[in-house]
């Protein structure tokens, strides 16, 4: 897909990747609409697009809570009114709890799974119609490798992401023949203050290392929406976790009981 003049709704869009993608695919010439639920932000993020880029039009600002169902249909309902369509829809909005899932609440993983799974159904509910009236369109899904195999102290986020991720498996064999495409995300740990803001439940520390820049991972999403892909599994661990699943499951299994055991921390307070 070519991105230029190509109308793009991003969500997240406030910080980390999100940001990262609005920078990058302004330098592709698209046209923006930013959401994420804090206006500051955002603005700050549309400034420094049209600070880089003032030959396009400035990206829309939209204040979005992905939770809420009327919030999400306000957006893509301004985004078409104010652009005339929808081209690229990318779900990027998530949150996130880490920590001993026994030490969390029923409330977490609703909470997470109302964001991270809800949010972008929401949001496919209200493209999908628009892009089939275009003939056409692309809707992105940032998932997480986590959503590729369970990984430990993300008990929540991980079953939100593989939640979507099968979601967006079967809306892409539903719309083969539609003019949508659907590109799954699988983004590895990186620095974004997703994790500054999750809720700790302790019993657990965070890997130190291993972390990608939201810039790196930005650019390989831009790449794969200019070549047609329909997957994208970043960093090499999340490669080997790709292939080695389904040929030596146990291995998988192995691997993540000692990452659990590695970062482990003794502690016998309950923090749900």
């Amino acid at each position: 897909m070519r991105l230029e003049a190509k109308r793009v709704l991003i969500t997240g869009a406030s910080s980390g990747i999100g940001a990262a993608l609005a920078l990058t695919l302004g330098g592709r010439g698209a046209r923006l609409v930013l959401a994420a639920r804090g206006r500051s932000r955002l603005e700050g993020t549309a400034a420094v697009v049209a600070l880089r880029h003032p030959a396009l039009p400035p990206p829309i600002v939209a204040p979005c809570d992905v939770a809420d169902r009327d919030s999400v249909h306000s957006l893509c309902a301004a985004t078409v009114d104010r652009l005339g369509g929808l081209d690229v829809l990318i779900n990027n909005a998530g949150i996130s709890v880490y920590g001993l899932a026994e030490y969390g609440s029923v409330a977490d993983f609703q909470r997470l799974m109302t964001v991270n799974f809800y949010g972008p159904l929401y949001a496919m509910l209200e493209a999908i119609p628009v892009m089939r009236r275009q003939g056409g369109g692309l809707v992105v899904n940032v998932a997480s490798v986590a959503a590729l195999h369970g990984v430990p102290y993300l008990a929540a986020y991980s079953a939100s992401k593989a939640a979507l991720a099968a979601l967006a498996q079967s809306l892409r064999a539903e719309l083969h023949d539609s003019g949508i495409r659907l590109l799954t995300v699988y983004p590895g740990y990186t620095r974004t203050p997703l994790f500054d803001h999750e809720k700790k439940l302790g019993g657990a520390r965070r890997p130190r290392n291993g972390y990608a820049a939201p810039e790196t991972v930005a650019r390989s999403i831009v790449r794969a929406i200019e070549r047609d892909a329909e997957e994208l599994v970043l960093s090499p661990p999340g490669r080997a976790l790709s292939l080695l699943r389904g040929l030596v499951p146990g291995l998988v299994q192995r691997a993540m009981r000692v990452l659990a055991t590695q970062l482990r921390v003794k502690e016998e307070v309950c923090h749900a």
